[in-house]
């Protein structure tokens, strides 16, 4: 999906939400193996030994999920030039079988006095799994794009 959005078309309380992605065994010990290869993430046996009782998700695997679904959704895909600051909160661990989908709300937008085709869009992005428990709260702060008063020559930006 793709939205035609530009930072004065973002009002706080909009939400948005995506479809799922189910995580397998195999996804989170591929992910684990070339970006995080703690044991908990990457041997079975280990992981059935841990509190949890199986291997799990990566935290980063879990915030690239939550991202790679925001990127999909389109919401600033027009819109998008950088990001800024990000707080996050790991609440819950993602395991084997677990279908997350994301839900982001605008908290605010903020003109750029000295860039004049930029503003800023705060907007938390909550993972959440099939049982509707949040697994990754987190707030980021967007650098979006003005509406270009010509869409087909958006022009320099300030």
């Amino acid at each position: 999906m793709s939205y035609d959005l530009y930072l004065e078309d973002f009002k706080p309380g909009d939400r948005f939400e995506t479809g799922g992605v189910t995580v397998t065994e195999s996804k989170i010990i591929d992910y684990a193996l070339e970006w995080d290869p703690q044991p908990f993430h990457i041997d079975a046996e280990v992981g059935r030994a841990h509190p949890f009782g199986t291997v799990f998700a990566s935290g980063l695997h879990t915030l690239s999920l939550l991202f790679r679904l925001f990127a999909q959704s389109g919401v600033i895909g027009k819109c998008s030039y950088a990001g800024a600051e990000m707080s996050l909160k790991w609440v819950k661990p993602v395991m084997p079988g677990d279908t997350i989908r994301a839900v982001f709300e605008v908290i605010e937008t903020r003109e750029f006095k000295s860039r004049p085709g930029l503003g800023s869009l705060t907007m938390t992005h909550l993972a959440i799994n099939q049982r509707d428990e949040t697994v990754i709260d987190c707030t980021c702060t967007h650098i979006i794009r003005k509406r270009p008063a010509d869409p087909d020559k958006p022009g320099k930006l300030g």
